[in-house]
């Protein structure tokens, strides 16, 4: 095998940028007072940068007394210098170039330490954005997982100002959309407040529309896509009563792909009223309708493929092994809504906790620990996971458990999940009027404790027959207590 010298070739490639004479490219970088030149090989750009590559091709190339000429204005030299040394040597820091422009003889303080790490951290962002654009992909992973791994608090910082910039560029997903994005789900109004919100790209607001875990009010979110869409080009007014015709139609032009992703269900009756009401004209027809039907009759109710309402990374599931962070949360939607006499909610200030009561798989699965551990405990969540087919079905019992049964619950509910955490297939069931809903083992349909289903009290059929039979592969109890109580 023939012999590595890897160590030579890279001291050969440091001298080379560091001392060379025969160089044959004068970089222009920065502009005005800050610019400056550098000296290169045409022949190692080429061949470490797609971007020089094309840049420095005869098509495109400036020569002057055979020096090629070529201008960066768009790029700092200290951003400039830090990629060029990696471009010919390999290597990236940095800390070490600030470092070594001090007097040898002077020693770094924690001051000093300090302001260079601020000074690393001014250029953060136009080292990534300057690899980018040279093409230097390694480099961009690098200084991405370097920001993300390091910088946590100076991207809180500086977090709207991150997002926007770099939701412009594809190679910064990662960055923008995950590490950002769930940074300002936490914290929409950083965002929304900051004085880039009014620039974003359509598509970058709805990627983050579409998050499930933004924790802000539904309204607020509504309130905000208002106002962005006013203010793009051409703006429209911002007082409804001067708003023409045409002005509604280019609003709802503007909103037409951001509907679909509001929970209109989940605001309040006032804030219908006063705050989506007004702009019932850019919605369609039919939700139109649904909405209307749900705010201003005394008997209205979701239609029952509503989303569910979003789930703040912080409301986590308490211990299960069933069901997921969504999941619970569109069934506390459904406890919620069903113990609310007009129907309407809001997560925010009407939620559930949960306490795991009983895990069968750890507890016992029969009968007897069930009423050891459950009865008596007031409202309980039952959620079930069917062997053989992963489907998870359950219910809701708003009363306690008691050896006696035989109870009305009129808030009870049963449900399928289906077969995936995907919310195509699920199904709610809610207690027909007057009907019996528990027993001292199950819900009347849903009797588990023997592995068996029959429609017969509750509205819709859970199940694919409405005879069937099953086995458990475990189950789990969860008191439920509402927050506002």
């Amino acid at each position: 095998m023939a012999p590595l010298f890897a160590n030579s070739l890279f001291q050969d490639l440091t001298q080379l940028f560091t001392e060379a004479d025969d160089y044959n490219v004068k970089i222009e970088v920065g502009e005005g007072s800050e610019k400056e030149i550098f000296k290169a090989h045409s022949v190692i750009l080429r061949a470490r940068s797609p971007y020089f590559k094309a840049a420095l091709s005869s098509t495109w190339v400036r020569k002057v007394d055979d020096m090629i000429i070529f201008s960066k204005p768009n790029i700092s030299p200290k951003v400039f210098k830090k990629i060029l040394k990696y471009i010919y040597t390999g290597e990236f820091s940095l800390m070490e170039d600030d470092i070594q422009d001090m007097d040898e003889d002077e020693l770094l303080t924690e001051e000093d330490n300090s302001l260079i790490e601020d000074d690393v951290q001014d250029i953060l962002l136009d080292l990534l954005l300057a690899a980018d654009e040279l093409a230097l992909v390694e480099l961009v992973k690098y200084m991405e997982e370097y920001i993300i791994t390091y910088e946590r608090d100076w991207v809180q910082e500086n977090l709207a100002s991150i997002f926007a910039t770099a939701s412009k560029y594809e190679s910064f997903t990662r960055l923008w959309k995950h590490f950002c994005g769930e940074m300002l789900a936490q914290q929409p109004n950083t965002l929304f407040n900051s004085s880039y919100f009014l620039s974003l790209e359509k598509p970058t607001l709805l990627e983050f529309i579409e998050r499930d875990d933004l924790n802000i009010e539904e309204v607020e979110i509504w309130e905000n896509l208002i106002k962005w869409a006013r203010e793009q080009t051409p703006k429209i007014v911002h007082n409804i009563n001067q708003i023409t015709q045409n002005d509604f139609k280019e609003l709802g032009n503007r909103l037409d792909d951001f509907i679909p992703l509001i929970r209109f269900f989940n605001i309040s009756k006032e804030d219908y009223l006063s705050k989506v009401r007004p702009y019932e004209g850019i919605l369609p027809d039919d939700l139109k309708n649904e909405l209307k039907n749900f705010f201003e009759s005394d008997s209205g109710s979701p239609p029952e493929d509503h989303l569910p309402p979003r789930v703040p990374v912080s409301q986590t599931v308490p211990d299960s092994v069933i069901v997921s962070n969504k999941q619970l949360t569109l069934i506390e939607s459904w406890i919620v809504s069903s113990a609310n006499d007009d129907t309407r909610f809001n997560l925010l200030n009407e939620g559930c906790d949960f306490y795991l009561l009983l895990r069968g798989s750890r507890d016992g699965m029969g009968l007897k620990p069930f009423h050891s551990l459950c009865l008596y405990k007031g409202p309980t969540l039952v959620v079930i996971k069917i062997k053989g087919t992963n489907q998870v079905i359950g219910g809701y019992n708003p009363d306690s458990w008691s050896k006696i049964g035989g109870s009305k619950a009129k808030d009870s509910f049963i449900f399928s999940l289906g077969k995936d955490k995907s919310f195509n297939n699920i199904i709610l069931s809610r207690i027909e009027y007057n009907k019996v809903a528990v027993s001292n083992s199950g819900f009347e349909d849903l009797r588990w404790f023997e592995g068996k289903y029959h429609k017969s009290n509750f509205e819709r059929q859970i199940m694919e027959n409405s005879d069937e039979e099953f086995i458990i592969e475990d189950y789990e109890v969860f008191r439920v207590v509402r927050c506002c109580e």
